[in-house]
C-alpha cells in the first residue's frame, strides 16, 4: 500500500510539475503578448530554450491563449535524456483565474487532456527518475544553507474539474519496485478540494470509464530515510467506474488480485490512510469479477510474534448500505492441491454473488452487520439460495440473530449465541463456552454434510445422500452445563426424537452427567439399518416399528434408566440402575416378543412373555456374580409355546447354581444344582428330576413317545 500510495504521489507530482512549469511560462507569455502569430513565435522560442537548457527534444504543434483564462496546448512533445518519449499531449486546455496568481494561487477552474502519453522509469541502480533532468535544468545551482525546519511552499494550487481522454502511463520503477502501466478511456473529475501538503483531496463527483491498470510489485531498493509524509485522505460524494479491469501482482509475497469492475458506485464516502478510517454510506458492485490469488506461508518459530508497528491493523470501517448484484469472487491459494467435489477452503470460487446488506461496521474488536439478501455457487455447484441474519462479533461473543440459510436442500431457521471469555480460551477452556441456540427449524440433508465434512462418508449413516435431518429446540447455558428444552430430531423415513435434557460436565463425555427425563424416540427398521449398516448382524431381522420412552439419568458407565418400548414383535419394559463399582440392579418385563422374526427363524422360535430381575456386581463373564430370577409364561421353541419357566439362582464368573422348574401339560421338570462351566473349575452337581415330557406333542418327534426321568 505505501508503495502504491508513494508511487501515485510521485506520479502527480511529475504530472503537475511538467505541466505547471509549461503552463506558467506560456501564461507569462501570454500576458504580455495576445496576437496569435506573436504568441506562436514566443512559444517557439521557449520551446527551443528548453531544448536547449535540457538537451531534450521539445515540440509543441500549436497554442491558443484566450485572455484572462483560456489555454489551449496541441501537440506537446517532450523526451528524456535517452530520446525516449516522456510526454506526449494531444491536447491540453486549461482555464485559470488568472487574478489568484497575484495572491500566490494556482487556480485551474477546468483541465482536459486528451490522447496523453507518459513514461516515467528509472533503472535498477539509479536512485533518479526520468525526468530528473528538467529538475537539474531548471534549479538554482546557488548553494543555500540547509533550513533547520520544514517550511510550506507559499503557493496553493487547487483544481475544479478534470477530464481526460484516452491516457496512457508508463511507471516502471525497478529502482523501488514498482511496475505500473495503465491506460484509460474517459474520466471525469470534479473536485471541492486538492490540499497537496496535507494530503486532503475532496471529491464531488469522479467518473471513469475504460481504465485499464497493471501493477506489479518487486523487491526494490529500501530507503533509509524515514517518511515523513502524510497518508491521503480522500473524500468523494459520488465516485462511478465501470468498464475497468485492474492487475496488482506482489511478487514479494506472491500475492495477486485481477478485478474486472464492470460497474463499481460509491456514494459519500470518506478514506483516511493516516487514521485506517473508512465511512462510506453507499457501495455497489455489480457484474464484476474479483479474483485473489496467494501461497500458503510456512511459519518460521524465529518470528512468530515479531510483529512491525508500522504494520498494525487498526482499520475501523464503515458503510451504511451495500449492495452487490451478480458478481464472481474467488479466493486461491495456488500452493495447495485442490479439492474437487468438496468444499476446499484454499480454493473458493463464488458466481453469480449477490449481496444487500446495511450498518457493517468492522474494527479490531468487533464486527457487526445485517444481511437481508445474499446468494451464490461456487465451483462445484453448491449453492447458498438465501441467508439473512443480524450479526454480531466481537472479543467475547458471536451472535446471529433471525438467521435464515437455505440451500437446494437444506435450511435453518434460528437464532444462535456463543459467549466465551476470548478466542483463545476456547482451545483449552470450551467447557466454559455459553450457547444459546433457538432453533425453529434446521433441516439438513447429508449430502450437504458431507460436502463440508466428506470423512462422514464412510460412515453408514451418510451414505443415503438425500437423508434429510430436522432439528428443532432451544438448547442454552455454558458447555459444562447444558440444557434443552423441547428439542425434537426427525430423520430417516420414521424416526423422530422428543426430549428436554441436562447435561454437567462436557466436553469429557466418560464423566458427564446426562439427564432425559421424557425421551421419547420412535424409530423402525429401515432407518436403523440406514443408521448401523454393517454393525447389525445380518442373522436378525428388526422389527419395523419401534416406540421407546426413556428416562435415564447419570453417567456412561453409572445410571439409572427405565425404557418402554412397543414394536411390531412385541413391547418390552427395563429398568436398570449401575453405579461406578458396577454395582447394578434391573428388572425386565417382556410381553409376546417375537423371537422368531427378530432371529429370521419363525419354525424354531416364537413369541416370549416372561419377567426377569438381576442383582449383582461386574460386567466381566470370568468375575461376575449376580443372582437371576426370572418367570416365562410363554416361550415359544419348536412350533410349540412352553408355559410356566421359572428360574432362580445365582450366577459366579460361568458357574451357575440355582433352581429351573418347568410346568408345562406337555413337559414338567425341575433342576436344583450347581453348573461349573469356569476353566480348570469344571463341575456338575445337580437333582434333575424329569416329571414327564410328550415328545409327540412338543415336536420333537412325530411318534407318541412320553418320557420321564429323575438324576
Amino acid at each position: 500500500m505505501n508503495k502504491i500510495t508513494i508511487f501515485l504521489k510521485k506520479t502527480l507530482k511529475a504530472l503537475l510539475w511538467i505541466i505547471i512549469s509549461v503552463v506558467l511560462l506560456i501564461i507569462i507569455v501570454a500576458l504580455l503578448l495576445q496576437v496569435p502569430s506573436i504568441q506562436t513565435k514566443v512559444v517557439n522560442y521557449a520551446t527551443s530554450y528548453v531544448s536547449n537548457k535540457t538537451h531534450t527534444k521539445v515540440e509543441l504543434k500549436k497554442i491558443s491563449i484566450t485572455f484572462p483564462k483560456s489555454v489551449l496546448i496541441e501537440g506537446l512533445y517532450l523526451e528524456d535524456l535517452k530520446k525516449d518519449t516522456l510526454l506526449y499531449a494531444g491536447e491540453l486546455k486549461i482555464n485559470l483565474a488568472f487574478r489568484d496568481l497575484f495572491d500566490h494561487h494556482i487556480h485551474i477552474s477546468s483541465v482536459g487532456l486528451e490522447n496523453i502519453s507518459l513514461k516515467v522509469d528509472r533503472s535498477e541502480n539509479d536512485s533518479l527518475f526520468n525526468y530528473n533532468f528538467l529538475l537539474t535544468a531548471f534549479s538554482d545551482s546557488t548553494k543555500k544553507d540547509e533550513p533547520t525546519t520544514k517550511e510550506k511552499s507559499s503557493w496553493i494550487v487547487s483544481v475544479d474539474d478534470v477530464s481526460l481522454e484516452n491516457i496512457r502511463i508508463k511507471y516502471n520503477d525497478q529502482y523501488g519496485g514498482t511496475n505500473f502501466k495503465g491506460s484509460l478511456k474517459n474520466i471525469s473529475l470534479k473536485m471541492n478540494e486538492l490540499d497537496l501538503a496535507n494530503s486532503v483531496y475532496k471529491i464531488d463527483e469522479l467518473l471513469v470509464d475504460n481504465l485499464s491498470a497493471d501493477i506489479l510489485i518487486t523487491s526494490g531498493h529500501i530507503s533509509d530515510k524515514n517518511s515523513e509524509s502524510v497518508l491521503p485522505k480522500i473524500i468523494a460524494d459520488k465516485i462511478e467506474i465501470k468498464n475497468t479491469k485492474l492487475i496488482y501482482g506482489d511478487s514479494i509475497n506472491k500475492q495477486s488480485l485481477i478485478a474486472d469492475l464492470n460497474r463499481f458506485k460509491l456514494k459519500d464516502g470518506a478514506v483516511d490512510l493516516q487514521k485506517q478510517t473508512v465511512g462510506v454510506n453507499n457501495i455497489s458492485l455489480s457484474k464484476s469479477n474479483i479474483r485473489f490469488n496467494t501461497t500458503a506461508k510456512v511459519i518460521n518459530d524465529s518470528i512468530v510474534g515479531a510483529v512491525d508497528p508500522a504494520n498494525t491493523n487498526n482499520w475501523v470501517v464503515a458503510v451504511k448500505d451495500i449492495d452487490l448484484e451478480n458478481n464472481a469472487f474467488a479466493y486461491m491459494v495456488m500452493n495447495k492441491p485442490e479439492i474437487k467435489k468438496v468444499f476446499d477452503a484454499d480454493h473458493l470460487d463464488y458466481k453469480k454473488v449477490t449481496l444487500k446488506a446495511k450498518d457493517l461496521s468492522y474494527s479490531t474488536s468487533k464486527t457487526e452487520v445485517e444481511i437481508k439478501k445474499f446468494n451464490a455457487i461456487d465451483q462445484n455447484g453448491f449453492a447458498i439460495t438465501k441467508l439473512e441474519t443480524k450479526f454480531s462479533m466481537d472479543e467475547h461473543s458471536v451472535t446471529a440473530n433471525k438467521l435464515k440459510i437455505k440451500t437446494r436442500n437444506s435450511s435453518i431457521d434460528g437464532n444462535f449465541d456463543l459467549h466465551y471469555s476470548s478466542l483463545k480460551s476456547l482451545k483449552d477452556s470450551i467447557q466454559f463456552m455459553v450457547v444459546n441456540a433457538d432453533m425453529k427449524k434446521v433441516s439438513v440433508t447429508n449430502s450437504d454434510i458431507t460436502y463440508f465434512s466428506p470423512d462422514l462418508a464412510k460412515q453408514a449413516f451418510f451414505k443415503n445422500t438425500k437423508n434429510v435431518t430436522t432439528v428443532s429446540g432451544n438448547i442454552k447455558g455454558p458447555i459444562n452445563n447444558l440444557s434443552g428444552e423441547n428439542v425434537t430430531i426427525r430423520t430417516g423415513v420414521n424416526t423422530i426424537a422428543k426430549t428436554d435434557f441436562k447435561i454437567a460436565g462436557l466436553p469429557n463425555i466418560q464423566t458427564a452427567t446426562f439427564s432425559f427425563p421424557n425421551l421419547i424416540l420412535n424409530s423402525g427398521k429401515t432407518d436403523i439399518v440406514m443408521m448401523a449398516g454393517p454393525a447389525i448382524p445380518k442373522s436378525i431381522e428388526l422389527p419395523e416399528i419401534i416406540s421407546m420412552k426413556i428416562n435415564f439419568e447419570g453417567q456412561i458407565k453409572a445410571f439409572e434408566t427405565t425404557m418402554g418400548m412397543s414394536s411390531s414383535y412385541g413391547t418390552a419394559r427395563v429398568s436398570a440402575k449401575i453405579d461406578k463399582n458396577e454395582n447394578f440392579r434391573s428388572k425386565v418385563d417382556i410381553t409376546a416378543f417375537d423371537l422368531g422374526r427378530l432371529l429370521k427363524n419363525k419354525e424354531m422360535f416364537g413369541p416370549v412373555t416372561l419377567t426377569a430381575s438381576t442383582t449383582g456386581r461386574g460386567f466381566d463373564k470370568k468375575t461376575i456374580k449376580a443372582t437371576v430370577q426370572a418367570h416365562a409364561s410363554q416361550i415359544y421353541l419348536n412350533k410349540y409355546s412352553y408355559h410356566a419357566l421359572d428360574l432362580d439362582g445365582a450366577i459366579a464368573g460361568q458357574q451357575f447354581e440355582g433352581k429351573i422348574s418347568l410346568d408345562d401339560p406337555n413337559a414338567a421338570f425341575d433342576f436344583d444344582g450347581l453348573v461349573n462351566l469356569n476353566p480348570k473349575q469344571e463341575q456338575y452337581k445337580f437333582n434333575f428330576n424329569l416329571k414327564g415330557a410328550d415328545l409327540q406333542k412338543l415336536n420333537i418327534t412325530k411318534d407318541d413317545i412320553r418320557i420321564g426321568l429323575v438324576a
